[in-house]
Protein backbone atom coordinates (compact mmCIF):
# COMPACT_ATOMS: atom_id res chain seq x y z
CA UNK A 1 0.00 0.00 0.00
CA UNK A 2 0.89 3.58 -0.60
CA UNK A 3 1.49 6.25 1.94
CA UNK A 4 -1.10 8.17 0.17
CA UNK A 5 -3.51 6.13 1.00
CA UNK A 6 -3.35 7.29 4.77
CA UNK A 7 -5.40 10.22 3.46
CA UNK A 8 -8.38 8.56 3.02
CA UNK A 9 -9.57 8.46 7.02
CA UNK A 10 -10.76 11.94 6.64
CA UNK A 11 -11.38 11.85 2.79
CA UNK A 12 -12.29 8.17 1.88
CA UNK A 13 -15.48 8.46 0.56
CA UNK A 14 -15.29 12.11 -0.23
CA UNK A 15 -13.04 12.55 -3.03
CA UNK A 16 -14.64 9.57 -4.87
CA UNK A 17 -17.22 8.87 -7.39
CA UNK A 18 -18.55 6.13 -9.89
CA UNK A 19 -17.96 4.58 -12.73
CA UNK A 20 -16.67 6.74 -15.99
CA UNK A 21 -18.08 5.50 -19.55
CA UNK A 22 -16.92 7.10 -22.90
CA UNK A 23 -19.87 9.84 -22.86
CA UNK A 24 -20.58 8.76 -26.43
CA UNK A 25 -20.84 5.74 -28.41
CA UNK A 26 -20.17 5.04 -32.25
CA UNK A 27 -23.11 5.69 -34.27
CA UNK A 28 -24.11 2.78 -36.43
CA UNK A 29 -22.55 2.44 -39.77
CA UNK A 30 -20.19 5.55 -38.60
CA UNK A 31 -16.72 4.96 -40.61
CA UNK A 32 -15.12 7.16 -38.46
CA UNK A 33 -12.96 5.82 -35.18
CA UNK A 34 -15.25 6.72 -32.25
CA UNK A 35 -13.40 9.32 -29.51
CA UNK A 36 -15.00 9.98 -26.22
CA UNK A 37 -16.75 13.52 -26.14
CA UNK A 38 -15.84 14.64 -22.52
CA UNK A 39 -18.33 17.02 -20.93
CA UNK A 40 -16.63 17.58 -17.82
CA UNK A 41 -15.00 21.20 -18.55
CA UNK A 42 -18.18 23.02 -19.48
CA UNK A 43 -19.62 22.15 -16.47
CA UNK A 44 -16.68 22.63 -14.08
CA UNK A 45 -16.47 26.61 -15.82
CA UNK A 46 -19.91 26.95 -15.39
CA UNK A 47 -19.89 26.29 -11.77
CA UNK A 48 -17.03 27.89 -11.32
CA UNK A 49 -15.00 24.96 -10.01
CA UNK A 50 -11.35 25.11 -11.88
CA UNK A 51 -8.78 26.49 -9.51
CA UNK A 52 -7.71 25.63 -5.84
CA UNK A 53 -9.17 24.66 -3.06
CA UNK A 54 -8.38 23.27 0.80
CA UNK A 55 -9.64 23.07 3.96
CA UNK A 56 -7.29 26.13 4.88
CA UNK A 57 -5.17 27.85 1.88
CA UNK A 58 -2.49 29.57 4.16
CA UNK A 59 -1.46 26.10 5.38
CA UNK A 60 0.59 23.74 4.33
CA UNK A 61 -0.81 20.61 2.58
CA UNK A 62 -1.09 17.38 4.42
CA UNK A 63 -4.16 14.51 4.81
CA UNK A 64 -5.92 16.76 7.01
CA UNK A 65 -5.48 19.53 5.26
CA UNK A 66 -5.41 18.63 0.92
CA UNK A 67 -4.96 21.22 -1.63
CA UNK A 68 -6.66 20.74 -4.44
CA UNK A 69 -5.50 21.90 -7.93
CA UNK A 70 -8.58 21.86 -10.90
CA UNK A 71 -7.00 22.33 -14.14
CA UNK A 72 -9.22 21.88 -17.54
CA UNK A 73 -7.27 19.40 -20.19
CA UNK A 74 -8.66 20.96 -23.07
CA UNK A 75 -10.38 18.50 -24.31
CA UNK A 76 -13.15 18.55 -22.23
CA UNK A 77 -11.16 16.38 -19.30
CA UNK A 78 -11.31 18.08 -15.53
CA UNK A 79 -7.55 17.20 -14.11
CA UNK A 80 -7.92 17.29 -10.33
CA UNK A 81 -4.46 16.74 -8.67
CA UNK A 82 -4.89 16.41 -4.42
CA UNK A 83 -1.56 17.05 -3.28
CA UNK A 84 -1.65 15.87 0.53
CA UNK A 85 2.09 17.06 1.90
CA UNK A 86 5.45 16.04 1.10
CA UNK A 87 5.43 12.40 2.34
CA UNK A 88 2.91 11.19 0.05
CA UNK A 89 2.13 11.00 -3.50
CA UNK A 90 -1.15 13.24 -4.96
CA UNK A 91 -4.14 11.58 -5.70
CA UNK A 92 -4.75 12.04 -9.39
CA UNK A 93 -8.18 12.27 -11.06
CA UNK A 94 -10.23 12.91 -14.17
CA UNK A 95 -13.44 13.99 -14.48
CA UNK A 96 -14.60 12.86 -17.77
CA UNK A 97 -18.17 13.57 -17.93
CA UNK A 98 -20.36 16.53 -15.61
CA UNK A 99 -23.86 17.46 -15.78
CA UNK A 100 -25.88 20.04 -12.97
CA UNK A 101 -28.46 18.28 -11.18
CA UNK A 102 -29.40 21.57 -10.04
CA UNK A 103 -28.30 25.51 -9.49
CA UNK A 104 -25.73 24.62 -6.69
CA UNK A 105 -25.03 20.69 -7.57
CA UNK A 106 -23.12 18.87 -10.09
CA UNK A 107 -22.64 14.89 -10.57
CA UNK A 108 -19.75 13.87 -12.05
CA UNK A 109 -17.62 10.61 -13.48
CA UNK A 110 -14.56 10.51 -12.19
CA UNK A 111 -11.23 7.92 -13.12
CA UNK A 112 -9.07 7.59 -9.88
CA UNK A 113 -5.09 6.91 -10.81
CA UNK A 114 -6.12 6.91 -14.71
CA UNK A 115 -4.02 4.76 -16.67
CA UNK A 116 -2.58 3.23 -13.28
CA UNK A 117 -2.50 0.32 -11.16
CA UNK A 118 -5.41 0.14 -9.13
CA UNK A 119 -7.47 2.16 -11.48
CA UNK A 120 -10.94 3.14 -10.52
CA UNK A 121 -14.52 4.50 -11.75
CA UNK A 122 -16.41 6.51 -9.51
CA UNK A 123 -19.46 8.47 -8.99
CA UNK A 124 -19.73 11.84 -7.47
CA UNK A 125 -21.97 14.63 -6.47
CA UNK A 126 -20.13 17.70 -5.48
CA UNK A 127 -22.18 20.76 -3.67
CA UNK A 128 -21.23 24.11 -4.57
CA UNK A 129 -22.15 27.64 -2.22
CA UNK A 130 -20.25 30.46 -0.61
CA UNK A 131 -19.33 30.31 3.53
CA UNK A 132 -20.50 32.93 5.81
CA UNK A 133 -17.13 35.68 4.58
CA UNK A 134 -18.73 34.63 1.15
CA UNK A 135 -15.26 32.68 -0.25
CA UNK A 136 -16.62 30.01 -2.77
CA UNK A 137 -16.80 26.49 -1.29
CA UNK A 138 -17.60 22.90 -2.86
CA UNK A 139 -18.44 20.16 -0.71
CA UNK A 140 -18.56 16.22 -1.23
CA UNK A 141 -22.05 15.14 -1.10
CA UNK A 142 -22.14 11.16 -2.47
CA UNK A 143 -19.51 9.25 -3.89
CA UNK A 144 -19.35 5.79 -4.97
CA UNK A 145 -16.78 3.41 -6.45
CA UNK A 146 -16.01 -0.31 -7.26
CA UNK A 147 -16.00 -0.66 -3.55
CA UNK A 148 -20.22 0.04 -2.85
CA UNK A 149 -21.41 3.72 -1.71
CA UNK A 150 -18.86 5.56 0.58
CA UNK A 151 -19.90 8.87 0.89
CA UNK A 152 -24.27 9.49 1.80
CA UNK A 153 -25.79 12.95 2.34
CA UNK A 154 -21.56 14.26 2.90
CA UNK A 155 -20.81 11.52 5.67
CA UNK A 156 -18.55 9.23 4.93
CA UNK A 157 -20.27 6.25 5.80
CA UNK A 158 -17.20 4.09 7.34
CA UNK A 159 -15.82 6.33 9.65
CA UNK A 160 -19.11 8.83 9.73
CA UNK A 161 -17.89 12.01 9.56
CA UNK A 162 -19.38 14.53 7.53
CA UNK A 163 -17.12 15.06 4.60
CA UNK A 164 -14.96 18.44 4.49
CA UNK A 165 -15.75 22.01 2.72
CA UNK A 166 -13.19 22.72 0.82
CA UNK A 167 -12.78 27.13 0.02
CA UNK A 168 -11.31 28.37 -2.87
CA UNK A 169 -7.49 29.83 -2.26
CA UNK A 170 -6.59 33.18 -3.94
Amino acid sequence: MFKRFAVWGLLAATLSVMPAVAATEPGAGNAELARPSFTAEPVFRDLNLLGNWALDCRAPASPQNPHVATTAAGDGRVVETHDVGPEFASNLYHFVAAHRLDKDSVEARVLFRPGLEGEEAQTLVMRVGKDAKGVETRRTIYNRGDDGVRVRNGVALRSGLKTPVLRRCG
